[in-house]
């Protein structure tokens, strides 16, 4: 009888926790003061783009763009042009981001504080070598998925930051253009990939001990074939690997990023409410994330048995 009670009793509590996700909360945004927001990543060897915009309410769409504002660039101190502005809300610099020049915006819009924002791009690590694996993996569906091994250069006297950004092209069924589409990262089992907790190529060198690194990257595709013989095999497409050298600030944005747009899907199961995850920002007297990155893309690789579809 009491082990039947207990039962029950878990049972209510269940329901009780499970309901509490579908109840309807009426809730109305509180005012907010507009407050200026400057957005930007430099990125080396492209000229710079600013957008700028104020926060509004809870939901507001379209953005409020500005533009009446004053955007003007410093490089390492100096002042280099003040940006023309271009279209929904964008400011446009004719100046060639470079690594190792600390970039400064001053922003200023009617009737608000002087907006200040500024990023260093970090000199691009260079990439030794890239081995691709067709069958790596299973997943938990059953189908085999594929690996990249790949080998790149690191500073390892200095706390750096890093992204890898695999590009898989695939053709349209309704015509011969390639467009790009990229992978997800499953099953993680390299030791640098683990010490950050999420499932994103988005990493600092702080356990890497040597001048170099090799990494393994196990990835799934969109799609699959079977046969009798194999079973379901993740389709593989030619693709490219780019390497970045990130700022601290891209680093912190990448993965608080991550944390708000998959995090603030799904409510903690009983709990009937979203746990928030503010977005980083570098940005004084406003909103925003000022970041950028230098790069290197290897050639376009072809593994075996590839698929355009």
């Amino acid at each position: 009888m009491l082990k039947f009670s207990r039962r029950i009793f878990a049972l209510i509590v269940l329901s009780i926790l499970l309901s509490a996700c579908r109840t309807k909360i009426d809730w109305e945004s509180p005012e907010l003061e507009p407050s200026p927001t400057v957005n930007s990543f430099v990125v080396a060897g492209k000229p710079i783009k600013v957008f700028v915009s104020l926060t509004g309410e809870f939901n507001d769409t379209p953005v409020a763009i500005c533009e009446n504002a004053t955007v003007e660039l410093y490089a390492d101190d100096a002042f280099v042009e003040t940006l023309e502005y271009s279209q929904e809300g964008f400011y446009l610099s004719e100046l060639i981001a470079e690594p190792k020049v600390e970039y400064r915006c001053v922003v200023n819009i009617p009737d608000f504080e002087t907006v200040t924002c500024s990023t260093t791009l970090p000199n691009p690590m260079q990439i030794v070598g890239i081995e691709h694996i067709s069958q790596a993996v299973v997943d938990e569906e059953g189908t085999t998925q594929p690996a990249l091994i790949l080998s790149f250069t690191n500073i390892s006297t200095r706390l750096r930051y890093y992204e890898v950004v695999i590009n898989l092209y695939k053709k349209s069924h309704s015509s011969d253009d390639l467009y790009v589409i990229h992978p997800s990262i499953i099953q993680v089992v390299d030791p640098v990939l683990l010490n950050e907790g999420l499932p994103i190529l988005v990493f600092s060198n702080e356990m890497i001990e040597d001048d170099s690194y090799t990494m393994t990257i196990n990835y799934a595709t969109s799609g699959a074939s079977y046969s009798p013989s194999t079973g379901w095999v993740g389709n593989v497409y030619p693709f490219t690997v780019e390497l970045r050298s990130i700022s601290y600030d891209y680093y912190k944005y990448a993965k608080q990023f991550y944390l708000y747009v998959n995090a603030n899907d799904e409510p903690l199961i009983g709990q009937g409410t979203i746990v928030p995850f503010h977005m980083h920002s570098n940005v004084d007297n406003g909103y925003g994330i000022f970041a950028g990155y230098s790069s290197v893309v290897s050639d376009t690789i072809y593994p075996q048995d590839f698929s355009l579809y």
